[in-house]
């Protein structure tokens, strides 16, 4: 698929917009997805969020919902409302049965991305999921650093 797109490049006319390729889940190829954390319900439907909420997903500006898995230790940064209230880009790998794991999340500011993190400033630990740090038990700090 790879020399395919590159073949479809290469041959494309000066000026002509750039051939769409869908990622080939099969191949582990990413994604990045832009939009805001939402919870969904077990059966992968928008629900309100609960402070026990387990299942999330991204909903696009354009109404366009991908579902996480709940056993995906990296959703777990979705159980904070500060988080889901930020537009958010998810480096994601796409599943077969179209549900999306994540590899990586990022706010974006002013255009920029941001990596999204919790810090323990006296540990010096960081974490992606709220919570006690695992060393000393202080809550952890959410912390939005620009990226280089």
């Amino acid at each position: 698929m790879l020399i395919l797109l590159i073949l479809a490049l290469a041959w494309a006319a000066p000026g002509s917009p750039p051939v769409a390729v869908s990622p080939d889940p099969s191949r582990g190829e990413t994604v990045e997805l832009r939009g805001r954390a939402v919870c969904l319900d077990s059966a992968r439907h928008r629900e309100p969020c609960r402070t026990d909420s387990e299942h999330f997903g991204l909903e696009a500006a354009d109404g366009t919902l991908s579902a996480i898995p709940p056993e995906d230790l990296l959703a777990g940064i979705f159980k904070d409302a500060r988080v889901r209230e930020r537009d958010l880009a998810v480096r994601a790998r796409p599943r077969p049965d179209g549900i999306v794991e994540i590899i990586k999340v990022y706010s974006i500011k002013q255009g920029k991305l941001q990596d999204v993190h919790y810090y323990c400033e006296v540990c010096a630990i960081t974490a992606y999921a709220p919570g006690p740090c695992p060393c000393c038990g202080r809550d952890m700090e959410l912390r939005e650093t620009p990226l280089p």
